[in-house]
């Protein structure tokens, strides 16, 4: 059923990200027309929300299975495994009320993610998704997608994923094959850069790295849910088509080094 789902999602990817798209995205290929680059961005973020939904549509199969109501970790491990080695770019855990946690390759670790801003939303039934965290384990900077396992209508854990966002970049990266002087990021409502193509910015505010234009430019981003903003950023010119996804309520934007051709 897992693998089944996966399979889905991707498949969905690959209808949602128009091949002449593609093809116009290479670095040799001449400027992009506004259609073009609206293109892009719609790859860009369904690409980011099936990858994301597909993510949380798996944990919901897990949580719900009688080894992961059971609460005990030897029950669930297994299954937990099976999913970790089946993906790439994430750490698969299981955490309980009290906060103490098991990774699917690790087992139980020595700290707790009751610390965590997310984790008492959680814990009352919530699912989480896209709160933005350095790993414990991993010290990457990641997004978690986490569902409550229920037994007898009770909370009794949770099952999550924390995808890093370095990888996630650069699969994005890899897909849409911009051209030199055109970029992509998304923006968390916080503000902080979540996915880039350049990964060492994520987790940045672009409003705080010194540029009037784009603190402007991320603020009406931020107010708003779709548009196209301009601004200076790496002495460049630079313009951006923006919109939100409705799944994490990030802004995804395609900006580019000059103004879109008529």
């Amino acid at each position: 059923m897992i693998k089944k789902n996966l399979f889905l999602g991707i498949l969905l990817c690959m209808l949602v990200i128009p091949a002449s798209v593609l093809a116009q995205s290479s670095p040799q290929a001449g400027a992009y027309s506004e259609r073009d680059a609206q293109s892009l961005l719609s790859a860009f973020m369904s690409y980011t929300d099936l990858r994301i939904a597909s993510i949380q549509k798996s944990l919901e199969i897990l949580a719900a299975t009688s080894e992961a109501k059971s609460g005990k970790w030897d029950n669930m491990k297994g299954l937990l495994g099976a999913y970790q080695k089946s993906e790439d770019g994430l750490n698969v855990w299981y955490a309980r009320p009290d906060g103490t946690y098991y990774i699917a390759d690790k087992g139980l670790m020595d700290q707790k993610l009751s610390d965590r801003a997310y984790f008492p939303d959680l814990m009352a039934g919530k699912t989480i998704i896209g709160a933005l965290v350095v790993g414990k384990s991993t010290g990457q900077r990641s997004a978690v997608i986490a569902v409550p396992v229920r037994n007898g209508g009770k909370v009794v854990g949770a099952i999550g994923a924390t995808l890093f966002l370095d990888r996630l970049s650069e699969q994005i990266a890899s897909v849409l094959d911009l051209r030199k002087d055109a970029s992509f990021f998304a923006l968390a409502p916080n503000g902080l850069t979540t996915l880039n193509s350049r990964t060492e910015r994520e987790f940045l505010d672009p409003r705080q790295v010194g540029s009037e234009s784009l603190k402007k430019a991320a603020d009406e981003m931020l107010s708003g849910t779709a548009g196209r903003v301009t601004y200076v950023f790496d002495n460049a010119n630079k313009i951006a088509l923006y919109r939100t996804s409705p799944l994490t309520q990030w802004r995804f934007a395609i900006a580019l080094g000059s103004p879109l051709p008529k």
